[in-house]
């Protein structure tokens, strides 16, 4: 046994197995490798290593799979703890009816009697209040859930929660969010009178918590949306308040801000500090590089780490290109902007295959050397790289400039000037290329100058020359110069991550956390990020007093019946833009193929990602769990609101009839199908419509109208609309309207 300790929740790699052991290597942080117990492994005390496949036999790690809901309620129950929601599954022998849909957990800070405590959620590396990590999660964002636990002392209950199928937080106390079933969310409907309640409605308890925002008018016609109030639980069925005063309603997270002494309000009011942190989401990374023979190694590595880091990030708002360089064509003219061996191999681009950079690998190098020596015109490459690249005009600019000779001499007053006026943040990387001592070190101690006289408001704007080989031996690892390239990519994409890990860590305590130097981005990093938030005006002393410091929330109640049609509550889901774009896809197929030799299976299709949707759950491509969560489909809040509602099963029928008024009722729904892709691609560009039908529930004409010809909807009074919410952490949230949905089929047939 050694004294080598992992860190808690850090990926690793399993290679082989015993009955008690696992041979790991860490994934992230330090290169730790060895045996570890398998019991030290998430999942690992089920010893189950997950289905076997032909590209996983063998594998040594145990699998770990999100809790089901029949399973969650399950282990509270023997852990001892009463969970309301789970009393709906309770069956007359005591067990709980199967439900396949996966829990979630909502992170707030309802029970929180300090301010400080509001603003984010401790995480523990155990299920024990003396295992708190250095970083908590935000509020107001939902996770998966892994698994429950006690404390050793039992006296608190933990859940184990992570984002999505692959990543784990932490433990987080069962008191720090809220169980969530589904993704539907709600919020007042033009017009509204009803309040928030503090307890069921019909109880003698029900106290207003919350009353209709005075600006609602102004928040619903503004130019952009705002957050919703998450449903927690679905009451409006008669068995749900069977035997008790309650009225049917739903259970909710409300999310709002304190007015005052003792009162609430509904919106959060103030600026937000999101909306400047979101200027960061846009990064244009261009490598500037030198193209001479002893450099060739290093293109392949870029190459694959822009892939890797654009890929896991999964964002196409971060652009990345390569300029590559050589020296002067002559001695005559060799000034900033004079005649040089210089090519852009690849333009700034967004990376959606990971194959953008090949062109890169098989660019031809500046073998000739047109004026001799061994120094290159390395500072009028980075001057016409930069005046010639196509920068967006918010985003940040982040120069990544790889080589291993210096110049001719120091950074020219015009370089300096360009990079100040353009906001460009530099990374200088020295590898050991053609190692010749002297001409290493001139780049060495030239970029440090240029950084060093680079400045906004005192603070260099980038970070110090990172050295990957040793000047005294001229030795290097690829290793190592992968490593900081690999770090110079997460520190540029992850600007925004860290930013908003800083306030977030204000709201929580006062006080600005420090950007810890580890392996994840490269040394000197706390610096740039520093320049990145001077360049956009993100002042963290305003932090206390934005939005988000004095955001708060609290269960309550509101009054829906049983059918959920609602004078006073709109309903949404919260979802990501790609989900709108996965939407979008199946509504457009079934908008032009619902008549089609097997629309069936078309429909099937389109009623899983509706499914997927609801309860952002990820359904496998084998039916049996889609099965499942159709079946129990009224497990999902307001299903009954959409094309999952009454009359699925006889859709499913009249599509394959050939009676012509069964036809005609068909015909009907493919236009719902239609009127849903269109709201969609609305969404999907940034527009909406007021009236998002042909005819309104009240008889009037809505903001739709049919086209024969080119059997579509036409929009007549589309605006402009920010549909993405963007929270702390670059979580992008789109509440589309239920109302896009598809309608039932009963509700339309009868029309």
């Amino acid at each position: 046994m050694t004294d080598s300790v992992i860190p808690p929740f850090t990926p690793v790699k399993c290679f082989a197995r015993t009955d008690d052991l696992v041979l790991i290597l860490a994934e992230e942080g330090q290169n730790f490798c060895g045996w570890v117990p398998r019991t030290a492994l998430l999942g690992g005390a089920q010893g189950d290593a997950g289905p076997i496949t032909p590209l996983n036999r063998g594998r040594a790690c145990p699998s770990l799979d999100p809790m089901s809901v029949s399973a969650y309620c399950a282990q509270k129950e023997q852990l001892g703890s009463f969970e309301a929601l789970c009393e709906e599954l309770r069956q007359p022998d005591g067990s709980f009816a199967d439900n396949p849909i996966e829990t979630k957990f909502l992170t707030w800070n309802a029970n929180a009697d300090d301010p400080a405590d509001r603003a984010a959620v401790a995480r523990y590396s155990a299920p024990d209040t003396g295992a708190r990590l250095d970083s908590d999660l935000s509020i107001f964002s939902v996770f998966k859930v892994w698994d429950v636990a006690a404390s050793p002392d039992g006296e608190d209950l933990f859940v184990l929660i992570g984002p999505d199928q692959k990543t784990v937080e932490g433990w987080v106390l069962e008191t720090a969010g809220t169980v969530w079933f589904s993704r539907l969310t709600t919020f007042f409907k033009k017009g509204a009178t009803a309040p928030i309640l503090t307890e069921a409605p019909g109880t003698a308890a029900a106290e207003p918590l919350a009353v209709v925002p005075p600006n609602l008018d102004a928040m619903l016609s503004g130019g952009e949306d705002f957050d919703k109030y998450p449903v927690l639980v679905d009451n409006r069925a008669p068995e749900a308040t069977l035997g008790t005063r309650q009225e049917p309603h739903l259970e909710i997270a409300f999310i709002g801000a304190r007015c005052g002494e003792n009162q609430l309000c509904s919106d959060t009011g103030g600026d937000r500090v999101v909306d400047k942190i979101s200027l960061l989401d846009s990064v244009d990374v261009l490598f500037v590089m030198v193209a001479t023979a002893s450099m060739a190694d290093y293109f392949p590595m870029v190459a694959k780490e822009v892939a890797d880091i654009a890929l896991a990030r999964a964002s196409t708002t971060n652009r990345f290109g390569a300029v590559m360089y050589g020296d002067f064509l002559s001695t005559g003219a060799m000034d900033h902007g004079g005649p040089m061996q210089i090519k852009t191999a690849v333009p700034l681009t967004e990376i959606y295959g990971g194959d953008e950079f090949d062109p890169l690998q098989t660019a031809d190098l500046f073998i000739a050397d047109p004026v001799g020596g061994k120094p290159e015109a390395a500072f009028a490459a980075l001057y016409q790289a930069i005046t010639s690249a196509d920068w967006r005009p918010d985003g940040v600019r982040i120069v990544v400039h790889i080589a291993d000779h210096g110049d001719r001499g120091p950074a020219p007053d015009v370089l300096v000037d360009l990079m100040s006026a353009q906001n460009v943040l530099y990374v200088p990387i020295a590898v050991l290329g053609e190692f010749i001592a002297g001409v290493n070190s001139d780049l060495v101690t030239q970029t440090r100058d240029l950084l060093n006289r680079t400045r906004i408001d005192g603070v260099p704007m980038g970070i110090d020359t990172q050295l990957t080989y040793d000047p005294a031996r001229g030795g290097q690892s690829d290793d190592e110069a992968r490593l900081r390239i690999r770090q110079s990519l997460r520190g540029a994409t992850e600007l925004q991550d860290v930013i908003s890990t800083q306030i977030a860590s204000i709201l929580l305590s006062g006080e600005e956390s420090t950007v810890a130097e580890t392996n994840r981005y490269p040394p000197g990093y706390a610096q740039l990020v520093a320049a990145a938030r001077k360049i956009y005006g993100i002042d963290l002393d305003d932090v206390q007093g934005s939005a988000e410091a004095r955001t708060l929330a609290a269960k309550g109640y509101v009054a829906v019946p049983p059918d959920g049609t609602s004078n006073d509550w709109d309903y949404f889901a919260a979802i990501s833009p790609n989900d709108v774009k996965l939407l979008s896809e199946q509504f457009d197929i079934l908008c032009k193929s619902m008549h089609d030799t097997g629309a069936e299976g078309l429909l099937s299709n389109a009623l899983r990602e509706v499914i997927e949707i609801l309860t952002g759950d990820v359904l496998s491509r084998d039916n049996a769990l889609y099965f499942a969560y159709f079946d129990n489909r009224d497990d999902i809040p307001l299903v009954n609101r959409t094309i999952l509602g009454d009359g699925v099963f006889e859709l499913g029928q009249d599509l394959g009839s050939l009676s012509k008024t069964t036809r005609t009722r068909v015909e009907a729904y493919r236009r719902e199908a239609c009127r849903t892709r269109k709201l969609l691609k609305l969404i999907d560009s940034n527009l909406r419509v007021e009236r998002p039908f042909e005819i309104g529930p009240d008889g009037r004409p809505g903001d739709l109208v049919w086209d024969q010809v080119e059997q579509d909807y036409d929009d007549l009074a589309s605006r402009k609309y920010i549909w993405p919410r963007i929270g702390i952490g670059n979580v992008q949230t789109i509440y589309l309207p239920l109302s896009y949905m598809p309608r039932p089929y009963d509700e339309v047939r009868s029309q």
